[in-house]
């Protein structure tokens, strides 16, 4: 007797759920069923060696009796299936065309194949269904009794495999709403939990919504939970390739993780595409910040010399960058350069004293001034400065706290200041 052919039509995503239909239609049928899938790894199933996969797949599908088509919100908009699927009702209109739908609702199912009877490939019921009219067509008796625990096991690795939902606009308000809550209310160290619980709800650890991803990576970032800060953005980014304020954060994460020359390969990347951001202070921050940190890590001179030109090109086309300023200064001081280095100190420094009088003044404004007072060796007055940053508010974070004090030290080290003053500075950041 034939055994009736059953063509299984996937993305390569979604391969775990064509093998768990194989493995279905198997067991049920006792083999009765002969199920193709150009993914199945066993030596006589899937695409044979050399072979033109065209052709291959050409005539799997003009032997096959039916086809069954596995949907969800990310391959219903893949052209290959269609073509798989037009295939097959073009080389035999009475061929049985089956769409599978998982992770959307039937009623989201629209396009070519939305004109054959679909099934919901998580309905328990509904994969009974597909099983008996296969087995019907197979001239077998369906003995749905003794299905349950085969039916269990496809449903199993369905959960286990399930495609990511497309987040609806309702269920992103949720969510940022939920995530909203849990900062204002400082439980900012449960967010990894809340966000796993998130992904577990759309089906998978995919992209769910700009918005959502974009404010992840920032509290991320703050709470120095680096790597899930980097997940986040990379996830923003597949919504706003070109969002420079993303490109940015992601060039700082790796930074912070000190995936140095990744944030060089980052960089040039950026420059290729936006030649303009080399004269933003945010990037020439950033450019410099990470010669920095490769001095540092290498004793390379010329990194020095390479951080230094990036804050001073910065500063000198708009002088009112009194972070690159400021930076432009301290490596100067680090490099023996100190008549360079108290000279820019002096010209930020009257910068900064104008901007002070300004309304909504950032407790980066005081830093900044601190730094200089110290470069110019007014210590009194570097103190004042960096109390004052660390009483306003909004206070400066854990993270950003950490990093004004490392630029403390880089420049403690340079000068020769006493130890008490050193344990002054300390005490002043540990009050806060």
């Amino acid at each position: 007797m034939m055994k009736l052919k059953v063509f299984i039509s996937h993305s390569h995503d979604e391969k775990d759920i064509a093998l768990a239909w194989q493995t279905l239609l198997d067991h049920i049928s006792q083999g009765a069923i002969e199920v193709w899938l150009s993914s199945d790894t066993k030596p006589t199933g899937g695409m044979k060696i050399g072979a033109e996969w065209r052709d291959n797949i050409y005539n799997k599908l003009s032997s096959a009796d039916f086809v069954i088509a596995v949907i969800s919100p990310k391959s219903i908009e893949r052209p290959w299936i269609i073509w798989e699927c037009g295939v097959a009702s073009g080389t035999n209109k009475e061929r049985g065309i089956i769409p599978v739908v998982y992770s959307m609702s039937l009623s989201d199912f629209e396009g070519p194949l939305s004109s054959y009877q679909a099934y919901c490939g998580e309905d328990r019921n509904k994969v009974v269904e597909i099983c008996e009219r296969l087995l019907t067509e197979a001239n077998l008796t369906p003995k749905t009794q003794y299905w349950s625990p085969i039916i269990d096991t496809y449903l199993s690795s369905v959960r286990l495999h399930r495609p990511a939902r497309n987040a609806s606009p309702a269920a992103v308000s949720v969510w940022m709403r939920r995530i909203e809550t849990y900062i204002r209310a400082g439980r900012i160290s449960e967010l990894p939990t809340l966000t796993k619980s998130m992904y577990t709800s759309f089906g998978a650890d995919k992209e769910v919504d700009v918005q959502i991803h974009e404010l992840l990576s920032q509290i991320f970032l703050e709470d120095r939970k680096y790597d899930l800060a980097l997940s986040e953005v990379s996830k923003a980014l597949t919504y706003l390739p070109d969002d420079l304020s993303l490109l940015h954060r992601m060039v700082l994460i790796q930074i912070e993780l000190k995936e140095l020359n990744m944030a060089i390969s980052s960089l040039n990347s950026i420059y290729s595409e936006f030649e303009e951001a080399r004269s933003l202070p945010e990037f020439a921050g950033l450019e410099g910040r990470v010669h920095r940190e490769l001095y540092y890590s290498t004793g390379k001179k010329d990194e020095l010399e390479k951080a230094i030109k990036a804050y001073e090109v910065s500063y000198k086309n708009d002088p009112f960058n009194y972070y690159c300023g400021v930076n432009a200064a301290s490596l100067n001081l680090i490099a023996g350069k100190i008549e360079e280095a108290k000279l820019i100190a002096n010209s930020v420094l009257e910068v900064c004293k104008e901007l002070i009088t300004h309304h909504n003044v950032s407790f980066w404004l005081d830093f900044t001034m601190g730094d200089l007072f110290l470069i110019l060796e007014d210590y009194d007055n570097a103190g004042i400065a960096y109390s004052t940053g660390l009483s306003r508010n909004p206070s400066p974070s854990e993270r950003q706290k950490e990093s004004v004090f490392k630029g403390i030290r880089r420049i403690i080290s340079s000068s020769d200041l006493s130890e008490k003053f050193v344990q002054k500075i300390e005490i002043i950041f540990k009050t806060y």
